[in-house]
C-alpha cells in the first residue's frame, strides 16, 4: 500500500527530510553533532508519521499520525531557527529550510482538516 505517496503533503515532507539532512552534513552544521541529530531525526519523522498512519489503515490512527508529524515539524522549525541563531547553519540555506518546513506545516494542516470532514476509512 503505497498510495501514501501520492499526497503532496507527504512529497513536500520527504524534499524537506532531504534537504534537510543534507544541510547537516556540511560544516558548519556538521560540526554541530547533537543539534544536527535532532534536525535529522525532526526531519525524518514528518515524512515517516504521514506514511505510518496511513498505513496503519483506520482514520483514528492517520489522524493522530498526521499530528505527530505536525509536530514532528514545528520541533524541526525551532531546531533550524537555533542552527541558524547559533552560526550552525548560514542564514541561507537556513531561510529557505525554515520556509520549506513552514509550508510543510501548512500542508499538514490542510490535510488535517480534510480529515476531521470526512468520517470512515482511511
Amino acid at each position: 500500500m503505497h498510495q501514501f505517496r501520492s499526497l503532496a503533503v507527504w512529497r513536500v515532507s520527504r524534499e524537506l527530510s532531504r534537504s534537510a539532512y543534507r544541510a547537516t552534513q556540511v560544516r558548519p552544521f556538521s560540526s554541530h553533532r547533537d543539534l544536527a541529530d535532532q534536525v535529522r531525526r525532526a526531519a525524518a519523522s514528518i515524512p515517516a508519521n504521514l506514511a505510518e498512519g496511513y498505513g496503519l489503515g483506520t482514520h483514528p490512527q492517520l489522524i493522530r499520525c498526521a499530528r505527530m508529524a505536525l509536530a514532528s515539524s514545528s520541533e524541526l522549525e525551532t531546531h533550524l531557527e537555533l542552527a541558524v541563531e547559533v552560526g550552525a547553519l548560514e542564514p541561507e540555506p537556513g531561510t529557505t529550510l525554515i520556509e520549506l518546513t513552514r509550508r510543510a506545516s501548512s500542508l499538514i494542516i490542510g490535510y488535517l482538516k480534510a480529515l476531521s470532514g470526512r468520517r470512515g476509512g482511511s
